[in-house]
């Protein structure tokens, strides 16, 4: 991390990450626009499980939600 001005600011060039690193919740999906019984469908149905819980919310992995919105052709018309 580098100092500028009083400010710490990190180079993104420098930085290595991995999809299955990050999390979201279950109302950040809702805010993007996928329905509470398709997320509930897709715990039923082990498509996708969770990761963790967190200020009392479940979070799943995004590797895994983007994995299910491809397999289930969420985004894409036939």
């Amino acid at each position: 991390m580098n100092q500028l001005n009083g400010c710490n600011y990190v180079n993104p060039s420098q930085l290595s990450l991995d999809w299955e690193c990050f999390i979201v919740s279950e109302s950040e999906m809702q805010l993007d626009g996928l329905p509470h019984e398709l997320i509930q469908t897709w715990l039923a149905q082990d498509i996708i499980e969770p990761f963790s819980i967190r200020n009392n919310e479940i979070n799943f992995k995004t590797k895994d939600i983007l994995d299910a919105l491809k397999t289930q052709n969420w985004y894409y018309t036939s």
